[in-house]
């Protein structure tokens, strides 16, 4: 007669194998859906960042004689019976300042640096999360700079700063 022998124990054992090796892909594709969801965010904030860019860079061409260097009115100007220049650049800041906002982006602009006044260019910044819509110009050096500025003091983006920087005209 022939005489089987089992085994014990191990096809459990390979069960629990199979079963770690499981655990340790689904929470690597867990990782990456996580990484992606981030990526596609970003994303879509600069591209809502880039089109009320564009959108004020294209105002700005349209007046070329309003102020758009102010800062940004919290109310806007009476335009009912008409606008000067001013007022106009006052209500167009306003407006794309409050569709910015329902985005959660911050708008600032400012001269660009290392450009004359005869070249009259104006910086669009916009910036979102734990980043300001502002400019390193007045520190007088990199340890003065704050680390939520967009932009350092020679025009570059400072790194890991969530903005877009459009040069108008």
């Amino acid at each position: 007669m022939i005489s089987i022998s089992r085994q014990k124990g191990v096809g459990l054992m390979e069960v629990l194998v199979a079963m770690f090796i499981l655990a340790i892909a689904i929470l690597g594709y867990a990782a990456l859906q996580v990484k992606a969801t981030a990526a596609t965010d970003e994303a879509m904030k600069r591209s809502d960042a880039l089109i009320i860019l564009n959108g004020l860079a294209e105002k700005i061409r349209l007046n070329p004689t309003g102020e758009y260097k102010a800062t940004i009115p919290t109310i806007l100007p009476n335009c009912s019976s008409g606008c000067n220049a001013n007022n106009q650049a006052l209500y167009d800041l306003k407006q794309y300042s409050a569709v910015a906002e329902t985005k959660g982006i911050t708008l600032g602009i400012i001269d660009c640096l290392n450009t004359s006044a005869s070249q009259k260019r104006l910086c669009l910044i916009a910036a979102w999360n734990d980043t300001e819509a502002i400019s390193n110009a007045k520190a007088s050096s990199e340890a003065e700079e704050p680390k939520n500025a967009c932009i350092k003091t020679d025009g570059k983006y400072v790194g890991d700063s969530n903005c877009l920087v459009l040069e108008a005209y």
